[in-house]
Order: structure tokens, then C-alpha cells, then sequence
């Protein structure tokens, strides 16, 4: 009996697989379509417009952003021109910034204290970010390479951080001619808002795909997050800051 059962396992599989084949082809005849996306992002969290109180970008540094996502397409015509995409994407963004500035609102930690007030020298800013995105969009086939899509989504941050340091400069302690706290010659002081930043953003993306072969394809697309990384009422940070990034990569139809 054991030896009939294992000699029966191959066929067992076999057929497990063709009737996991079929269920795809039926699918797909019915207009459904199953890609696996991966790719990088680069960007940052910035406001509309260079803000007055930056004076020079000293460096900019993407980072090194990855992301990954499912996706389903219902394709809706006969000639599957229309149709319509949700997908479930993890992601990283990023990016690192040294700037000299004058008079930009923060709050720095002196001597195990926070003194908030108005900062002027250089500034380093780190924001590191993960989400859970959840994009639904509209797709539009022009043929059987190249498609379009776009349309809305909304990201959970579970993890995340903004933080930095200001040196050779001086700060202005409450208001801008408040007292005059001085760093220079190397001297630091840090700050972060790790539990200031938002949970949920939302936002709208646009993309295009080229499918270089039968299953492959290498995808591009842009996303805008229309609030703020910061929670509502915090003030310390005065810039709307959005995050803002392009997205490579590449694709794998089913």
C-alpha cells in the first residue's frame, strides 16, 4: 500500500498543476490579468517650491528605495483596451539632504532639552519611510506592448523616521530675535520627529508599461502624495512637505 501511494504522488501533482494551469487560462480568457512588480524609487518628501529659508542644496541623496507588488487587471472590452487595476505594494522611500539655510523653524536638542526656534547655517535632514500602498487605477492598452494607467492611492507607514543635525551656525531661541545659541567649528546638535510623522498619506500615481516579452515588461511611474509626512497641527517643520517619487522597474505577467 505505501509503495502504491508514493508512486501515485507524481501523478497527483501532475494533475494539481494542470488544473492550476486551466484555472489561469479561464481567468485570463474572461479578461483577468496577475503581474508581480519590483522595482526602485527615487524622490523625496518636498514642498511646492524652493522655500525662502533654503539658501543652497549642498547634497542630495536618494537612497536606495526598493519596492515589490501584486496587482490584478480586469480588462473590461472584447479588444482589452479598458480596464481596471488594484494592486497591494510594499515600498521604501527615502532620501538624505545637506543645505545651508537662514531662518528655518526647527527644534534641536540642547543638553537633553528641546529648544525650538529659528535656525541659521547648515542643516542635514534624513526622512526614511515604509509603507503599505494600495493603488487602484484605470488602465488604457494601446496594443500588446504599451499600456497606461492611473489613478488614486492610500499608504500605511509602519515604520519611519525624520531626523538630522545643525552645526556651524546659530540658532535663534523662540522667535527670530530671540537669544543667540551658537554652534560652530564641528560643534552638532540633533533633532527627530520619529512620532510626529502621519500614518496614512494618499495620493495619485501615473505610469505607462512596455513589455519587452511575453511575460516581462518594464514599468515607470510617478506618485504624489496630496498631504503632508507630518501630523496634523504639528508646526515645528512650517514647510508642507509631500513625498514625491518615480518608480523602474520591472514586471512578470501571468
Amino acid at each position: 500500500m505505501a509503495c502504491a501511494a508514493v508512486l501515485t504522488l507524481p501523478v497527483c501533482a501532475q494533475s494539481t498543476v494542470k488544473d492550476r494551469d486551466q484555472n489561469l487560462m479561464n481567468m485570463t480568457s474572461e479578461g483577468w490579468e496577475w503581474e508581480i512588480n519590483a522595482g526602485l524609487n527615487v524622490g523625496g518628501a518636498a514642498p511646492l517650491g524652493m522655500p525662502r529659508e533654503v539658501r543652497k542644496v549642498k547634497k542630495y541623496n536618494p537612497g536606495f528605495n526598493t519596492s515589490l507588488e501584486g496587482k490584478v487587471t480586469k480588462w473590461w472590452d472584447a479588444n482589452r483596451h479598458w480596464g481596471s487595476s488594484v494592486g497591494l505594494r510594499f515600498e521604501n522611500k527615502s532620501m538624505e539632504v545637506n543645505a545651508d539655510v537662514k531662518n528655518y523653524h526647527t527644534e534641536i536638542i540642547r543638553d537633553g532639552d528641546r529648544v525650538s526656534g529659528y535656525w541659521t547655517g547648515f542643516v542635514n535632514i534624513k526622512y526614511d519611510a515604509t509603507y503599505l500602498t494600495i493603488p487602484i487605477t484605470a488602465d488604457y492598452r494601446f496594443n500588446d506592448r504599451w499600456k497606461i494607467n492611473a489613478g488614486p492611492f492610500i499608504s500605511w507607514r509602519y515604520d519611519g523616521s525624520f531626523s538630522g543635525y545643525v552645526t556651524d551656525g546659530y540658532l535663534r531661541s523662540g522667535i527670530p530675535t530671540g537669544e543667540k545659541i551658537v554652534y560652530e567649528k564641528g560643534q552638532q546638535a540633533t533633532y527627530e520627529f520619529d512620532n510626529d510623522l502621519r500614518r496614512f498619506t494618499w495620493g495619485a500615481q501615473i505610469g505607462g508599461s512596455w513589455r519587452a516579452y511575453r511575460h516581462f515588461s518594464v514599468n515607470v511611474n510617478v506618485t504624489y502624495a496630496f498631504n503632508n509626512i507630518f501630523k496634523k497641527g504639528f508646526t515645528t517643520v512650517q514647510n508642507t512637505l509631500h513625498p514625491v517619487y518615480g518608480n523602474i522597474g520591472f514586471g512578470y505577467s501571468f
